[in-house]
């Protein structure tokens, strides 16, 4: 499921093969073809613009609201999520790193530590070409930059699903029920749904949303490429927890 989830079947990704797809069939089917191109090409053309792009990510985080701060006080850990990893060459003495959101997370984290000095649980996996487990490289991180240790390594999720349904595992043996939920504003839904779908009452980090001017300039219009990788994030987490709640049932434990 996470090769597809990013494979260039996934938005708007899909639209350039789209187009590829549309301008190969345009030799035998004209109309068909160039249809399919010019469908494509707006499409994605709208996806790399930020007045799309935001607002495509507000859409996902407004289907959350941010955890009151009485609900931070009431808990009892806090769970990091691994998030990118840059995978390291052994060969050349480089070793793997945390990528940048997985930076964010991990500021974010120490935070939110400062003020509530709980126990922490950091979650992932090895994915791709990496050596050492994400878990690993933030709980690293976290005691070589911050000075904080990570209570619990989860080291086998290679999903925000799983993410929730092991490090449920360790929280519930350890007579833990409210965590905070570390990571982007955009990816916070699908992961709260994921620890409450494993029994935990989730509460959202306070994660930076996207605020949206009353109307988008002109600029806004243009296309770049950081909107490119927002719209897919945007996308990728709608069409994921559509998928969550479709393959794993709806969430019974009350919030």
């Amino acid at each position: 499921m996470y090769e597809i989830s990013y494979s260039p079947l996934m938005p708007p990704m899909c639209f350039v093969v789209a187009i590829l797809f549309g301008a190969i069939i345009a030799f035998r089917w004209r109309r068909t073809g160039l249809a399919l191109v010019l469908a494509s090409a707006m499409l994605l053309y709208a996806c790399c613009t930020h007045v799309v792009a935001d607002r495509l990510l507000a859409a996902v985080e407004s289907t959350l609201p941010p955890a009151s701060p009485g609900a931070l006080v009431n808990a009892q850990a806090i769970a990091v999520l691994g998030g990118d990893i840059y995978a390291g060459r052994r060969a050349g003495g480089v070793p793997d790193d945390v990528g940048l959101h997985t930076l964010a997370r991990l500021r974010l984290a120490a935070r939110l530590y400062r003020a509530h000095p709980l126990p922490i649980l950091v979650t992932g996996a090895v994915t791709g070409r990496t050596h050492e487990s994400a878990a690993a490289l933030i709980a690293r991180a976290l005691q070589e930059d911050y000075g904080i240790k990570a209570t619990w390594v989860e080291d086998r999720a290679t999903t925000t699903f799983e993410n929730g349904t092991y490090s449920a595992a360790i929280f519930k043996a350890n007579n833990i029920s409210r965590v905070i939920i570390v990571t982007e504003a955009w990816h916070l839904p699908r992961a709260v749904w994921s620890f409450a779908h494993a029994g935990m009452t989730a509460i959202p980090a306070p994660a930076e949303r996207i605020h949206l001017g009353a109307y988008p300039n002109w600029r806004e219009f243009l296309p770049d490429y950081s909107s490119f990788a927002r719209s897919f994030f945007a996308l990728h987490e709608l069409l994921g927890l559509t998928y969550y709640r479709y393959r794993y049932g709806p969430v019974t434990t009350a919030q």
